[in-house]
């Protein structure tokens, strides 16, 4: 079976329902959730989601719906086992070729947890273009070729 790394942004766009790749992230997490495949995350991820659920879900500007959140997380978090994230993850992010270092910090955590992550699934591949040492699949091209 297929372990895999899901970005945060193929969660928050299940979540939203509102962008481009929004239907195929949404057949991700399903699938996720019928144990079709096994899913890896750090702790930088989650709160990445965290955060920006709580901007989406706002009872106030700048207040988040903290309970709508609260739910929303403990409903995600048992889907995924944890990658940690170590300092040695940031220190190879900035010395490698990676643009974007969150991206680059989370490949390294994929990749130092190599014997359980066969690759990533990312809303930005291109991001991952040239720099990645794991396979990198868009949600609808993973959905297609392992589901």
């Amino acid at each position: 079976m297929m372990r895999v790394l899901v970005d945060s942004d193929v969660v928050i766009s299940a979540l939203k329902g509102d962008e481009a790749q929004s239907a195929a992230c949404q057949l991700l997490m399903d699938a996720l959730i019928n144990g079709e495949f096994l899913a890896v995350t750090t702790p930088v991820i989650m709160a990445n989601i965290q955060y920006v659920l709580g901007r989406r879900w706002a009872v106030k500007r700048g207040i988040p719906d903290r309970p709508r959140v609260v739910r929303a997380m403990n409903d995600l978090l048992p889907l995924f086992s944890m990658v940690h994230v170590t300092p040695a993850h940031f220190y190879a992010s900035m010395a490698s070729t990676f643009v974007d270092l969150e991206d680059g910090l989370q490949h390294f955590a994929a990749i130092h947890a190599r014997g359980r992550v066969d690759g990533i699934v990312t809303c930005n591949v291109k991001d991952y273009d040239g720099h990645s040492q794991l396979p990198v699949f868009e949600p609808g091209e993973f959905a297609h070729d392992y589901l």
